[in-house]
Parts: C-alpha cells; sequence; structure tokens
C-alpha cells in the first residue's frame, strides 16, 4: 500500500462502534518540499503568504512544468505518510484508506503527529464505516462524510439516501433490532414508488433510475445482517 499514491483496503468493507480518524499533512506540497529540499526556502516562504487555493495552483503549475520536482514530491509525501504509519505501529488492519497526504484509519492510540518535521493534524473523527462499491462512507454525530464521490452528487443526495443511510447507521450503533424492520419497509415503499423523486437519484454516478439504487439497498441490509450476528 506504501508506493500507491491511492489506496482503499478491500479487506474492510464496513465497521461500526470504532474510533475512525482521519489525519492529513499539513500544507503538504510545502512540507514536503522543505523537508526534501525541493524548492528554494524563498519560494516556499512566499508560497506560504498565499490563499489555500492559490497556493494550489501554483504548485500545480510547477509540477506541470517541473516533471521531476513532481515526481519528488509525490514519492516525498509517500515517503512521509508511511513513516507516520510505521512510527505509529499502525498495521494493514488498521488502515481504511490513503488519499495522498491524508491517512484514514482506525486506533485509539494516541498519535504521534510530527514526522521530521512534517506536520499531521486530525481532520476528523467517526464511530462507523461502509464501503459501497468505491463511495467511502463515515458516520458519526448524525453526519456522514463521503468520499470518492462527486460533490453534486452528495448535494442530491442530502435528503433522499442520505437521511437512509444516517437511519441505519444510527440503528445498527444502538444495537437496535428494529433495524430490519425499518430496512424491510423502507425496501418495500422504495419499490413502489412511495418516495419522493430525489429518492430515486443513482446513488454516486449515472445509472438506470430508480433500479440502480437496488443494489445498494441490497448491500446495506446484508452488512447490517452481517453485523448484527455479532450482537449477541
Amino acid at each position: 500500500m506504501h508506493d500507491k499514491q491511492l489506496w482503499s483496503n478491500q479487506n474492510i468493507q464496513y465497521m461500526f462502534h470504532e474510533h475512525i480518524c482521519e489525519y492529513d499533512m499539513v500544507a503538504a506540497s510545502l512540507s514536503i518540499s522543505k523537508r526534501f529540499q525541493l524548492l528554494d526556502n524563498d519560494l516556499i516562504e512566499q508560497l506560504k503568504l498565499l490563499p489555500k487555493e492559490e497556493r494550489v495552483k501554483r504548485v500545480g503549475l510547477i509540477q506541470r512544468n517541473d516533471k521531476s520536482f513532481s515526481e519528488n514530491l509525490l514519492s516525498g509525501i509517500r515517503d512521509i505518510r508511511k513513516k507516520f504509519i510505521i512510527t505509529n505501529n499502525l498495521t494493514e488492519e488498521d488502515i481504511i484508506s490513503l488519499h495522498s497526504d491524508a491517512v484514514f484509519m482506525r486506533t485509539k492510540r494516541n498519535i504521534i503527529s510530527n514526522i521530521e518535521g512534517v506536520e499531521f493534524i486530525k481532520k476528523g473523527e467517526w464511530t462507523s464505516f461502509m464501503r459501497y462499491k468505491n463511495i467511502d462512507m463515515f458516520y458519526g454525530n448524525d453526519y456522514i462524510k463521503y468520499q470518492n464521490v462527486n460533490k453534486d452528487m452528495i448535494n442530491e443526495q442530502t435528503l433522499g439516501l442520505n437521511l437512509h443511510l444516517k437511519k441505519v447507521f444510527e440503528m445498527v450503533e444502538n444495537y437496535d433490532e428494529d433495524v430490519f424492520e425499518y430496512l424491510s419497509k423502507f425496501q418495500k415503499k422504495y419499490l413502489q414508488d412511495g418516495f419522493p423523486d430525489y429518492y430515486y437519484i443513482p446513488f454516486g454516478k449515472l445509472g438506470e433510475y430508480k433500479t440502480y439504487n437496488l443494489q445498494l439497498l441490497a448491500f446495506v441490509a446484508n452488512v447490517v445482517l452481517e453485523e448484527s450476528r455479532r450482537w449477541s
């Protein structure tokens, strides 16, 4: 996993009642450039003064025009990310996914956040997780953070399937055995076109109206069934 810029642990499809968190490198492009002396210090200091969006654009232009810098930057990010994982004694069983300069993981350990001068910061905490196809869903405090999905889709689903998924996460976290009755009634009503149109927008990508989401409903039901076997 360490040699990949993006990586998802295919052995982890869901988890509940866990301490899940995301740690990101602070200003990764500048931190890595400074650590490995990829850019002049004066240029790094100039870039620090820019708003984040403008800084990202400037670094992107440098990468486009200097392939050696781009390769060394990406290599440096992977190297420091690997050292973060090793320093904190995280195993592959702990890592949910890697997103360039970010690590999504489950752990209750105190995290060592400074790796050779590159600082990592906690960006979020959750208690449950599900991965449907390539979409990662992190749940905590009545909110789902989606990864690997178009922002427009998230906006479209806010009042649709997102509400259904939040309800399922909440019930499973509370060991609520009524979740099976809830799932059964929801799917029956769904098949009978009992919900507003926005519930039938294809989840995650373009697909056949209504029928595409039946795969998601079946996946969620199977996850709940498997997880419920651990309750007794």
